[in-house]
């Protein structure tokens, strides 16, 4: 990276730089522990105890899912309730009695207990069972919160937000400063219907439900080892927002952005502005970087990069300032990055939905995409989006040299020449009046190009 130029800085806090994740709720089985019997087993096991009660298998149907059925069974055939649910509580206590703890798990819990991240327990168990777990494996500690099946209604247990809220609610966390993380669909959709980031855990066979549930989550990894990796890379990122005569946006922008990110995680690159920028920002208590004159995109990408690399960050991304960016898209453009699958990412408009783009934008593009392209050797369909998230070792490779621009290509140059593993994730760009007015017409797409011819060609 280049020497930084002079800028006016607020005070640096060298504790700084963390997503603001204050609360994960973690299932229990199949994401903490699991057992050698799979869950299918334990079915044919109740399943069986039923029926020589006496109860007809036409009146079990497919036992999916099992408390629901037995509850519905119970008002059926006027049996009692607990008489039926005893079984699957003895089964389930004793399936989790010869149950294990997964690899990297106490790692994972110390991380985040070391952040100071408060835990809890979200799991469709009962409290017997789940209880001897935790206590078994010697995790029960690290919990604020163990919310079991018997301590809420039915009608509130995951997939229904219920019990997700019951958790958020009793530590006082807000749904998007709350991470769930769990192996199964029921597990995600309670973080959706919230408004909560999710993370599965793909490869936890051994705790697996009998079937399945779609759902996407905000973030995927194979095992609870590579779930440590993921929440170290989250709770060390940075957004760097380059902000040039931002009044009417910047605010709306730090707004969205402060649903996710903490405070002193953002840096706002004040490039020179006459106008209320920087004072907008401040207001907001976000890092506020000023260059004391107008040095172009380049110039504050440069100081930001440099700057959240200053302060370790092992993940950086870049937003753009005049709110043509989703938050959402963010998130989705940080997954594969936090995941460790890639070096780089960018925002591709022209991947996403691109009704609002108009054709200039998209010819100018493809024109500038296929330059790039020829100095990178990768072709990257939008190689102008101010969308991009780097880890740290691809952002410490990358030297900007075009203060203006040109910089969005010289990026992708730089990352592809490193050997930066580089993808692609669609993106909605949100046009508006403004932000039409901002960013590259056909002038300065003909101005980008012939920046880098020259100095390319040096």
């Amino acid at each position: 990276m280049d020497t930084l130029p002079p800028y006016e800085s607020g005070k640096i806090n060298p504790s700084v730089g963390k997503m603001d994740i204050q609360l994960v709720v973690f299932d229990l089985d199949g994401t903490l522990v699991g057992a050698p019997e799979p869950f299918t087993e334990l079915k044919k096991k109740l399943k069986s105890r039923l029926l020589k009660m006496g109860i007809l298998e036409e009146t079990l149907g497919d036992f999916t899912p099992m408390y629901e059925t037995l509850q519905r069974v119970s008002r059926e055939l006027g049996i009692p309730f607990e008489e039926l649910y005893r079984h699957m509580v003895e089964l389930e206590t004793e399936r989790m009695e010869r149950s294990f703890l997964f690899d990297g798990v106490v790692e994972a819990l110390d991380l985040l207990r070391e952040r100071g991240v408060k835990l809890a327990v979200m799991t469709r168990s009962s409290r017997r069972a789940a209880l001897k777990a935790l206590e078994m494996h010697g995790i029960k500690d690290y919990f604020e919160v163990v919310l079991t099946r018997d301590d809420v209604p039915v009608e509130a247990l995951k997939p229904e937000p219920g019990q997700l809220r019951a958790i958020i609610e009793s530590l006082g966390v807000e749904p998007t400063k709350t991470l769930v993380v769990g192996d199964h669909g029921y597990d995600i959709l309670p973080a959706k219907k919230l408004g909560a980031l999710s993370a599965m855990i793909t490869s936890h066979d051994s705790g697996r439900m009998s079937f399945s549930v779609k759902a996407e989550p905000d973030f995927e990894v194979p095992t609870m080892v590579e779930f440590r990796n993921l929440i170290e890379n989250l709770l060390d990122t940075y957004v760097v927002v380059p902000a040039y005569n931002e009044e009417r946006t910047i605010g709306g922008v730090l707004e969205d952005l402060l649903r996710h990110f903490k405070r002193n995680e953002i840096i706002v690159v004040n490039d020179g502005s006459r106008d209320e920028t920087k004072e907008i920002a401040r207001s907001y208590g976000v890092h506020v970087l000023t260059h004391l004159v107008n040095r172009g995109l380049g110039g504050a990408l440069g100081t930001g990069l440099a700057y959240a690399l200053r302060r370790n960050a092992r993940l950086i991304l870049t937003f753009d300032a005049d709110g043509q960016h989703l938050v959402s898209d963010a998130l989705r453009v940080m997954k594969p990055v936090a995941e460790g699958k890639a070096d780089f990412a960018v925002g591709s408009r022209l991947k996403g939905d691109t009704s609002e783009m108009p054709f200039v934008k998209k010819f100018g593009n493809f024109v500038l995409d296929s330059i790039t392209a020829i100095f990178a050797g990768k072709y990257v369909s939008d190689s102008q989006s101010g969308l991009r998230c780097f880890n740290q070792d691809c952002a410490s490779k990358i030297r900007i040299t075009c203060d203006r621009y040109a910089v969005s290509s010289e990026i992708i140059i730089e990352a592809a020449k490193n050997g930066c593993r580089i993808v692609e994730v669609p993106i909605k760009a949100v046009y508006t009046e403004y932000s039409m007015k901002k960013g590259t017409n056909v002038l300065e797409g003909v101005k980008i190009a012939l920046n880098l011819l020259f100095d390319k060609l040096r």
